[in-house]
């Protein structure tokens, strides 16, 4: 089963947000939410890496793709915080313009947490069990510290090969200053415990049915 194949059923919210998009720049002719597609095609990178992770049967080139997944991860995590440019605004009413940030977020998550999934699933078959979880955990904590980097300090994913000694250096200040910084661990803690916590919901549901069921 190739790529598209296995995740077609995703289309429907896409088409779904693509239509709302499509909708509001018929109604306003502007391009408010342009990076909402963006965003989402950055939210499919990381998805796209992890099965092309499983499917690798190759070690070097296996690490390689873990590699690139954990630098393109945060990007679908960080969708959430586009729900900061919800306004009000001429001509569209601001429950519409929610419904579009709000379902782009948790079509990102989504995507997100089925990559999650995929990596955890070679994770298990590569190294011991223990480690498993603390290495979830490590991601949703480096994932927080990436939304941070993204909507606070304005870095990309791809600045790590355009401007990697700036990049660095940033990252320099926050690890040796961390009190200095602290709203920048402090973001990057909570929103990785938070993401956390909903990835083994999205776990439980997504593979045993409901938390509660009827007696």
């Amino acid at each position: 089963m190739n790529f598209f194949e296995k995740y077609k059923w995703l289309a429907p919210m896409q088409l779904f947000i693509g239509g709302l998009l499509a909708a509001r720049v018929l109604r306003t002719h502007t391009l408010v939410f342009a990076f909402v597609p963006w965003n989402l095609f950055l939210a499919v990178v990381p998805l796209y890496i992890s099965y092309r992770l499983n499917k690798s049967s190759d070690k070097i080139m296996s690490l390689a793709w873990l590699a690139i997944w954990l630098l393109f991860f945060p990007n679908a995590m960080y969708i959430i915080t586009d729900i900061f440019h919800l306004r009000e605004r001429p001509d569209v009413p601001q429950w519409y313009d929610l419904l579009i940030l709000f379902s782009a977020a948790i079509s990102g998550v989504i995507m997100g947490f089925l990559s999650l999934q995929n990596v955890e699933h070679y994770l298990r078959r590569n190294i011991r069990a223990g480690l498993v979880p603390w290495a979830i955990l490590f991601f949703f904590i480096l994932s927080g510290y990436g939304i941070y980097l993204g909507r606070y300090l304005r870095w990309n994913s791809w600045d790590i090969i355009t401007q990697p000694i700036s990049l660095l250096l940033d990252i320099k200040q926050d690890v040796l200053h961390p009190v200095r910084n602290n709203q920048c661990w402090l973001l990057s803690g909570l929103f990785g415990v938070w993401l956390h916590v909903l990835y083994r919901y999205f776990k439980k549901f997504r593979h045993e049915g409901p938390l509660f069921k009827n007696d």
